[in-house]
């Protein structure tokens, strides 16, 4: 039986979580506000996990299209692990294009990198990173920023 009290709940709780999942598909997470402290000139920033020996899910936090002219054509990506630990990683990255991604490009293995990603002039792309732990830890936390 409802009452008349429970509709500011229920729309209490709609509301509550429509504004949760947009938190969660903006990115906004606790990994990454360590992120952006590391890096405070980062155009963007995201975090990826994997475990060790494993390459972890792919992590899509950064999407731009490249100046159609005056571009290089290679993107700067600094990753570290997570301070304060131990952990050690593999980081691979590419230009995640939607009809045909990149080849997997390595930017470096340790506790930190900076490596670069061919992206072409003009085109739309995702950056996605994946890591693959190392070491002794069994699983190594990442932060990435371009």
């Amino acid at each position: 039986m409802r009452t008349k009290s429970s509709k500011p709940a229920r729309v209490a709780a709609v509301i509550g979580t429509a504004v949760a999942l947009t938190a969660l598909s903006s990115g906004l997470t606790a990994g990454q506000a360590g992120a952006e402290t590391l890096s405070t000139f980062s155009l963007c920033s995201g975090t990826a996990t994997g475990a060790v020996a494993k390459w972890g899910p792919v992590s899509k936090h950064c999407s731009y299209t490249s100046p159609a002219s005056g571009w290089h054509g290679k993107l700067r990506v600094e990753w570290n692990t997570q301070s304060g630990t131990n952990q050690a990683a593999c980081v691979e990255a590419r230009m995640g294009k939607a009809a045909h991604p990149d080849a997997w490009q390595g930017i470096g293995c340790g506790q930190s990198g900076v490596g670069t990603v061919k992206w072409p002039a003009n085109s739309a792309s995702n950056l996605e990173v994946r890591v693959k732990g190392m070491g002794t830890s069994l699983v190594a936390n990442v932060d990435y920023f371009i």
